[in-house]
């Protein structure tokens, strides 16, 4: 079943970036090539932003991981015309406290091809994963951003994030999850004062 990006999905559907046209699904187990390939078409700089160090790709355990849907989501974001070129991935990787009785924290990774960046896309994904953190115990989003990434810093501001400046050159971030009321519709959900959304053409944690 299909969404717009406004909608509160369930974990197993995908939705559709209007301004873009891409859909966006959880990943399969199988798509670690795929992904791979989406590396290396990024820029250094892309990268860089996604894992704060030199990386070209995830190992088959980290893809074990990231999409084995207990401790961890991952979706993938591609063209209607090609399904098998990913243009962006998006994890949330939850930590040792979470769970089903929540309370615990996930880690959030998002890395878009630079062709695809500045266009709202990252904006879409972030506010689906917000709403899908629940499912693997999160009350909180956190993240570390390099101090140069004055985009992503700007968003955080302005979506009223906890950012914490530690010596170095990162900060980190941590952004509380919205209250799921099953009683408001999805255009209320949006509105709801516990929501929170970020945008990047890279992401937040070290991956």
């Amino acid at each position: 079943m299909l969404h717009s990006e406004n909608a509160t999905p369930a974990v197993d559907e995908e939705f559709r970036h209007g301004p873009t046209g891409t859909l966006t699904r959880l990943a399969g187990a199988a798509e670690l090539a795929a992904v791979n390939e989406l590396h290396s078409r990024c820029s250094q700089g892309s990268l860089y932003k996604r894992y704060l160090g030199t990386r070209t790709g995830l190992t088959p355990g980290e893809w074990q991981h990231m999409t084995n849907g207990g401790t961890a989501l991952t979706w993938v974001t591609y063209s209607p015309e090609s399904p098998e070129h990913l243009i962006a991935v998006l994890q949330l990787v939850g930590s040792a406290g979470g769970g089903s009785a929540g309370g615990g924290s996930a880690d959030l990774g998002l890395l878009i091809e630079d062709p695809w960046q500045n266009r709202r896309l990252g904006t879409a994904l972030v506010r689906h994963a917000r709403t899908q953190g629940h499912r693997i115990g999160a009350t909180a989003i956190t993240g570390t951003v390099d101090r140069q990434n004055t985009a992503m810093l700007r968003i955080l501001r302005s979506l009223g994030a906890s950012l914490s400046f530690g010596g170095g050159s990162v900060i980190d971030a941590v952004l509380a999850l919205p209250t799921i009321d099953d009683g408001l519709a999805p255009a209320q959900r949006e509105r709801h004062p516990g929501s929170v959304g970020m945008a990047s053409a890279g992401c937040l944690p070290r991956g």
